[in-house]
This record gives structure tokens, C-alpha cells and sequence, in this order.
């Protein structure tokens, strides 16, 4: 007897640690960055109607398809409120709505729905009435625009008829760093490798789920990704200047993403993924404070315990 019952508080204890230690990975769908047009829509008109139908869809998709990638339009018949008494009501292709969703390919499909429809959830309060908007999550995207557009050349925005979104080169670098010559090494070719595929994958793929591509060495992964539609060369040029940024911003930091208008790029040492030391999600507040107690409750739930197995096993 009195040799089992140390073991048995040891048992305890260590059952208590594995509850208490904190998960080292961001879930698929936690909240990284928004990008919100400028311009707004006037609440109860077509647009909104269609806003709404277009992102039910996103959801219904991502949840039913399996698809990693997809576009969608919405375009019910409807007339926009006049901006005035003596304005012409807009047209009706002005109340038109486009968007897309794209996860990792890596996500599981339970994974990819979950993350989109989260990130669908969010719209309304990250956007509120905006015309244009681009939610990134960890693990997927969802973006919007009011009109047609495209990525302006150079600058980062997608522009649809004045409803221009900055998509771009939002970085977050962890807070974790090592000048090792390994480390760096493997970090050089990982970024090297990413460069140099993930062009010839979105060929592969017909450019239409976008080119995918992993990497690793020594103790270093790192994935790069296209949006969907995206070309070959587009892919490739974005995925360098990405890797530029990544570089040269966050230094020597242990793991680092950067997200771009047609892509992402991310890298990780092992067990150094991810926490962030820049970026502004509005999320990471929140995130900061409930870590905060969470682990304030850990440790007063610990001290508690440590002083019911003293009795125990004294």
C-alpha cells in the first residue's frame, strides 16, 4: 500500500498537467485579419438581399461540396435605394454580388466547412455594410465585392468599381527566433522549394483550385498556396515576393505567414507554430486575455490539487 499510493498521486498529477497544457496550434477558423472596403451599402436593398444570398451559398457550399476553391455570384432581380430623391436608382447589375471561398488543401473537408462558415459569421461584424470585404482565417478565406474586378497590378487591392479591398502583405511573425546556421539553412531551402513548384502546381491543377505546394527540411515546414484562378506565372510571382517579405520583415523568427492578394506562404519550425508576435486581428485581444486566464485558472487549480495530494499521499 504504501508503495502504489505515490504512484497513484503521481498518476494524478500527471493526468492534471495534460489537461491543463495548452494546445500549441491555432484551429482551423481562428480569426487572422479583415480587409473592408470604404464605401457601404444602405441596409434593406438589393444589394444587401443579394450580400446575404451569396454568403449562405458560400456556407451551403463549403459544407456540401467538399471543394476547396469556389465562385460565386448573386444577382437576384431587385433595385438599389437612390441615393437621393432626384437619383436615378442604380442599375440592376450595380446590386450584383461575387465572391469565393478557398481553404488549405490540407484541411480535412469537416475542417474546410467549419473554418468558412466561421469566417462567414464574422462578416457582419468585422464589415459592417461594406461593399467590398476579404476575411482570412487560419485555414481558409472568404472574400466579396459588389462588381466585377480583379487585382490591381502591383498594389495588393482588389478593385471592383470603387470598391477596393487591401489584401495584401499582412504578415505575423513569431515571437520566437534563432541566428542558428541550421535553422536558417533549412529555412532557406523550404522557401527555395515553395518558390519553385507551387507555379507548375496551379498548371497541374488547370489553375483552377489554385497551385498547393509543401516543403520541409531539417526541422522546417512551410507551405505556399495560390488562390484559385489564379496563373501560373501570377502564382509564382506572388509566392517570391511573399517569401521576400517574409524574409526581410520577420528576420529570423522561428515560424512566420504572410498573406497576399493571390496567395499565402507560411513556415514553421517544429513545435514553433504558431504563436504571433505581429499583426493586428482583432481577435488576438481576446485571444491574449483568455489565455491569460486560462492559465490563472490552471495554476490556482494546480496549487489546490498539489495541496489535496500532499494530504493524500502524506
Amino acid at each position: 500500500m504504501h508503495m502504489h499510493l505515490p504512484i497513484s498521486c503521481l498518476a494524478a498529477a500527471l493526468l492534471l498537467l495534460v489537461h491543463v497544457a495548452p494546445a500549441a496550434n491555432a484551429a482551423p477558423g481562428t480569426f487572422v485579419y479583415a480587409g473592408c472596403s470604404p464605401s457601404r451599402f444602405a441596409p434593406n436593398t438589393a444589394f444587401e438581399s443579394n450580400l446575404n444570398s451569396l454568403l449562405a451559398s458560400i456556407s451551403a457550399a463549403a459544407s456540401s461540396g467538399g471543394a476547396t476553391y469556389n465562385s460565386f455570384t448573386s444577382a437576384a432581380a431587385g433595385r438599389e435605394e437612390a441615393v437621393s430623391a432626384a437619383a436615378p436608382a442604380p442599375a440592376p447589375e450595380q446590386s450584383a454580388t461575387y465572391g469565393m471561398y478557398q481553404c488549405h488543401v490540407d484541411l480535412l473537408p469537416g475542417e474546410c466547412a467549419s473554418c468558412v462558415r466561421d469566417t462567414v459569421a464574422r462578416v457582419g461584424a468585422a464589415c459592417p455594410n461594406a461593399r467590398a470585404a476579404s476575411l482570412q482565417s487560419d485555414g481558409c478565406f472568404v472574400r466579396y465585392y459588389g462588381a466585377r474586378g480583379g487585382l490591381v497590378a502591383g498594389t495588393g487591392v482588389v478593385r471592383a468599381d470603387g470598391d477596393d479591398i487591401s489584401v495584401a502583405a499582412y504578415r505575423r511573425c513569431s515571437a520566437g527566433t534563432s541566428g542558428d546556421a541550421g535553422f536558417l539553412s533549412a529555412r532557406g531551402a523550404v522557401l527555395a522549394e515553395l518558390q519553385q513548384g507551387v507555379g507548375a502546381a496551379a498548371t497541374s491543377s488547370g489553375g483552377g483550385t489554385g497551385g498547393y505546394k509543401v516543403s520541409a527540411s531539417g526541422p522546417v515546414r512551410g507551405v505556399a498556396q495560390c488562390v484559385g484562378g489564379v496563373s501560373a506565372s501570377d502564382c509564382d510571382a506572388c509566392v517570391s515576393q511573399a517569401v521576400a517579405q517574409l524574409t526581410g520583415t520577420c528576420g529570423t523568427a522561428l515560424a512566420a505567414d504572410v498573406y497576399q492578394a493571390q496567395c499565402s506562404v507560411r513556415y514553421w519550425a517544429n513545435g514553433n507554430y504558431y504563436r504571433s508576435s505581429q499583426g493586428n486581428s482583432g481577435d488576438d485581444v481576446g485571444r491574449t486575455l483568455a489565455i491569460i486566464i486560462g492559465i490563472m485558472a490552471g495554476l490556482a487549480l494546480l496549487v489546490v490539487f498539489i495541496s489535496f495530494l500532499r494530504k493524500a499521499c502524506n
